[in-house]
């Protein structure tokens, strides 16, 4: 007779990968000393980092097409961050255009530098 495991579908936060977790099916771990595990540097909860965020699902299909709706959502914000950046640069290279096309052309700064050791 197979053991009943309890099994769900894990999905990393903005991944695509689906990866099948068998719930009870534990291994044997060393246990730490009780005083180990409490230590009064961790008495507060904190979140683990983005990249170590997943949900879980119980059914494949379900959290294939989560999988994908996550992706298409991450992708979209990472093409709103790409046209906001353009948008910065484009304002900047107008606010320094004289600058950037007439102050700062090498020839200037060579003519300068010149200049500046002739006198």
């Amino acid at each position: 007779m197979t053991p009943d495991f309890c099994i769900y579908y894990q999905v990393f936060l903005n991944d695509t990968t689906v990866t099948r977790v068998s719930a009870n099916d534990f291994k044997p771990q060393a246990a730490l000393p009780l005083m180990a595990r409490h230590t009064p540097t961790r008495s507060a909860y904190s979140l683990p980092a983005a990249e170590a965020m997943f949900y879980g699902y119980a059914s494949r299909v379900n959290a294939m097409e989560k999988a994908k709706s996550g992706a298409i959502k991450h992708i979209g914000s990472l093409i709103d961050r790409a046209e906001k950046s353009i948008q910065a640069i484009k304002a900047y290279r107008m606010a320094h255009h004289t600058d950037l096309n007439v102050t700062l052309l090498d020839a200037n700064i060579r003519k300068l530098e010149k200049e500046l050791n002739i006198k």
